[in-house]
């Protein structure tokens, strides 16, 4: 049954990918256009690639500890969705307690992404509307 839900969605993948992207380059612009870029780092693409994407991950430029938790709980009681990355730096994740690895220089952006980065969504279902108010929470998070 599952396989052949898969299979029916596969006929929207250009669709779905179309207004993924749709939704990710309105956010960014959107953010931009209010100077939120100036407390986040706003993800961009590979150069040569062209992405599908999954999310809008969202890493704040000069943090201090707790406020990364501080605004998602803000955003999720206003009901904007948030995830946080899926791994960070994987060196402290508790598979790696007692563990032999090679670390090769000091993992300074990694513990920034661990620390400081969530996801926002870009799903297909999202509109304008819902976009705008997105960042008018993400602004208002910084208040």
């Amino acid at each position: 049954m599952q396989a052949a839900l898969g299979v029916s969605q596969l006929k929207k993948i250009s669709l779905f990918i179309k207004k993924r992207n749709l939704n990710f380059e309105l956010l960014k612009s959107k953010l931009k256009n209010r100077g939120l870029d100036d407390h986040f780092y706003l993800p961009q693409a590979t150069p040569n690639s062209e992405p599908s994407w999954f999310g809008f991950l969202l890493t704040l430029k000069n943090s201090v500890p707790g406020e990364r938790t501080r605004i998602t709980q803000f955003l999720e009681e206003r009901g904007v969705g948030t995830r946080l990355l899926f791994g960070g730096n994987l060196t402290k994740q508790p598979a790696f307690i007692g563990q032999n690895y090679r670390v090769s220089g000091s993992l300074e952006n990694t513990d920034k992404i661990m620390n400081d980065s969530f996801w926002i969504g870009v799903w297909p279902g999202i509109n304008e509307e819902m976009i705008e108010y997105m960042v008018a929470q993400i602004e208002a998070s910084l208040s």
